[in-house]
């Protein structure tokens, strides 16, 4: 006799019956979210609380574009972990802070436009000629109101300084760097004996930006690099084109991702009315291109260059005016 269907049969007596399927992991993924999204808030008041504020007058709006300046400090006060002094002096022998390397970055709904912009670059200051780099030893309200002589209207402003550079690079993992020869610049701490693509640390990245007096191996003995009066300018773009690069690459690794957040906000100072999802902005943007911007020939075959036409077409071009 076949026995009568039963509705319950493999699943235990009625008092036993186990609860509706995901509802407790269900619970408990909820509560993991819920976790997460409070270290993640936690985490970027963390982060916000440790970059730097600086106050300067800004461009009112970013109607035309958002235009970002980035300027790489040189003050000897703040240099790498076990950086050796005689590559950089003291503050006794540098006083004082200068913009060591500017760089201008034009957002639109277009593109991105980057302008790797000459420290030497003559420009005026209370009426009075002056090099860009100079700038700075009068407050960040000098060199942005530098920067419009020459038709750059800011509207946000970011820094760093020699240290801070180099932390944000050893926590993003290092960058890849093509060297075309073999390059050292002792006075900048700079050694880089083979030729072709590395993977550099933060003071070795440094060095290439700093280098003023590189030398290259060329049949077995060092001997100056050919003068390119672009050469800093050049270099600083491409740094920040791999650095860019790497905190990119990074993003998929939470842990890495953290960690140059975390460095970086300890290392930047930003305009009072810079917030962190507009530095996240910045640095989803695609740096990867850049161009020096051109000038006028070098005064009396000296350092200063002043603006020429072709400087004003380069900022217009890209969008940029300012009315001051």
């Amino acid at each position: 006799m076949t026995a009568p269907h039963d509705p319950d049969a493999g699943q235990g007596s009625p008092g036993r019956r186990r609860p509706f399927p995901g509802r407790r992991e269900t619970r408990i993924a909820l509560a993991v979210l819920v976790l997460l999204l409070v270290a993640v808030c936690v985490d970027i008041a963390l982060l916000a609380g440790r970059v730097d504020k600086v106050a300067v007058d800004l461009g009112a709006d970013d109607s035309d574009g958002r235009t970002w300046v980035l300027v790489g400090l040189d003050s000897r006060a703040h240099l790498p972990g076990g950086a050796d002094p005689a590559h950089f002096g003291t503050p006794d022998d540098v006083p004082g802070t200068r913009a060591d390397v500017v760089l201008v970055v034009h957002q639109t709904d277009a593109g991105t436009t980057v302008l790797s912009v000459p420290r030497d670059l003559l420009v005026l200051r209370d009426q009075r000629p002056t090099r860009l780099t100079l700038t700075w030893r009068d407050g960040p309200q000098a060199t942005i109101d530098a920067l419009c002589f020459i038709g750059i209207d800011a509207d946000h402003l970011v820094t760093v300084d020699f240290a801070g550079f180099a932390e944000v690079v050893d926590a993003a993992g290092g960058i890849t760097v093509d060297v075309p020869v073999p390059v050292r610049d002792p006075g900048a701490g700079l050694q880089l004996s083979e030729a072709g693509p590395q993977r550099v640390d933060g003071r070795t990245a440094l060095a290439l930006v700093r280098s003023r007096h590189p030398e290259h191996l060329v049949d077995g003995s060092w001997v100056p690099a050919p003068v390119d009066p672009n050469g800093r300018a050049s270099t600083a773009g491409a740094v920040l084109a791999a650095l860019t690069d790497v905190v990119r690459a990074g993003a998929p690794q939470p842990w890495r991702f953290q960690a140059t957040a975390w460095a970086a906000s300890g290392a930047l100072t930003v305009d009072a009315a810079t917030s962190l999802t507009e530095l996240a902005s910045l640095a989803r943007a695609d740096l990867s291109r850049f161009t020096v911007l051109p000038t006028g020939t070098p005064l009396a075959g000296g350092l200063v260059r002043p603006p020429s036409p072709e400087t004003n077409a380069a900022v217009a071009g890209a969008g940029m005016s300012c009315g001051g």
